[in-house]
């Protein structure tokens, strides 16, 4: 039985899970963020590393046992980052072979049942993949609206916050924003939400995303600007997901879209309408699929990939039922 073990690596926090070759997980856990963007490679290293012991360990395995590992990561963006990473992991995981990706990658992998498709996601931040038939593959630089992205969880939250400042000083339409922002940052107008802001920057990232939040239960209170907002969000989600489509030359074939993040789970429609739209606008064949899995299955499914094992029926089962078992005892 060989050992196969899949990395989620998000900002937030990282996701372990190990498989055999047959669709059996055996064990699960979570760590903190590896972003190395954000807390620098020592500490990627340490969160990567912990979780890895720890399931030796506790499944008492040897390194010759693990057939690969297999690391869907959050900031693998430029061949810098990869270089980074990569050695890194030399370091890690001694002779084990193992693959670094970004982690887009294995969010797409989570849906689809073999590596042909497209991803869009919007969660904090935002990115677009895809690979054509030829294997061809296309992404995103996904660093930030500088350099060419835009419709994240972020982006909604500093939008709002700019339409509330507005209809503040009556520059702009009117919005609920204006007097419900304040409100959860327990202040009583928007003059008191100016020092989160100026002269320096001081909002936690967890409280932008209650804003996103705000606006999407907003949008669906009926609120208008909300809803541009989100509309906005998702025409640019779809237009840049339609991007990476046509650099590998699939627009005019049957394309399947893995959408993930949470700002594709909001109940408000305005996000995933305008996506949608504005993507079969370029490309008119592609549809949408909501993942079964987590991303950490996508590591597990590409790493079959890398190892030459089909994703037959029996697999699909296999893995549909022990994920189901797993999830349920935890």
């Amino acid at each position: 039985m060989r050992l196969i073990f899949a990395f989620d690596g998000g900002g937030t926090k990282t996701h372990l899970a190990v498989f055999d070759d047959q669709g059996h997980v055996l064990y699960q856990k979570l760590g903190l963020g590896c972003n190395h963007q954000s807390i620098g490679i020592n500490h990627f290293k340490k969160v990567i590393g912990t979780l890895y012991q720890d399931a030796l360990v506790e499944l008492d395995v040897q390194h010759r046992q693990i057939a690969m590992v297999y690391l869907g990561i959050s900031g693998a963006d430029l061949p810098e980052d990869y270089e980074k990473l990569e050695a890194a992991c030399r370091s890690m995981f001694n002779q084990t072979p193992f693959v670094v990706t970004n982690d887009a990658w294995i969010v797409m992998r989570s849906g689809l049942k073999s590596a042909f498709g497209a991803v869009a996601i919007s969660g904090t931040g935002t990115n677009a993949a895809a690979i054509g038939h030829d294997g061809k593959k296309a992404i995103l630089r996904s660093l930030g609206f500088v350099l060419g992205i835009y419709g994240g969880g972020l982006d909604i939250a500093r939008a709002a916050l700019h339409h509330a400042f507005r209809a503040d000083e009556l520059t702009y339409h009117d919005t609920l924003l204006k007097t419900e922002i304040p409100l959860l940052l327990d202040c009583r107008t928007m003059a008191e939400v100016v020092p989160f802001f100026y002269p320096t920057y001081r909002l936690p990232r967890d409280v932008m995303g209650s804003i996103t939040a705000l606006v999407n239960r907003l949008a669906l209170a009926g609120d208008v600007v909300s809803q541009d907002i989100l509309r906005e969000a998702g025409f640019h989600v779809g237009w840049q997901t339609a991007g990476v489509i046509r650099q590998v030359g699939s627009e005019h074939e049957t394309v399947p879209v893995v959408v993930g993040g949470r700002v594709f789970q909001s109940e408000s429609p305005c996000f995933l309408e305008a996506f949608e739209q504005q993507l079969k606008t370029i490309v008119p064949k592609a549809y949408i699929i909501h993942p079964v899995y987590p991303p950490v299955v996508g590591a597990y499914l590409f790493a079959l990939d890398h190892l030459g094992i089909a994703q037959d029926e029996k697999l699909d089962q296999t893995l549909k039922e022990s994920w189901h078992n797993h999830e349920k005892s935890d």
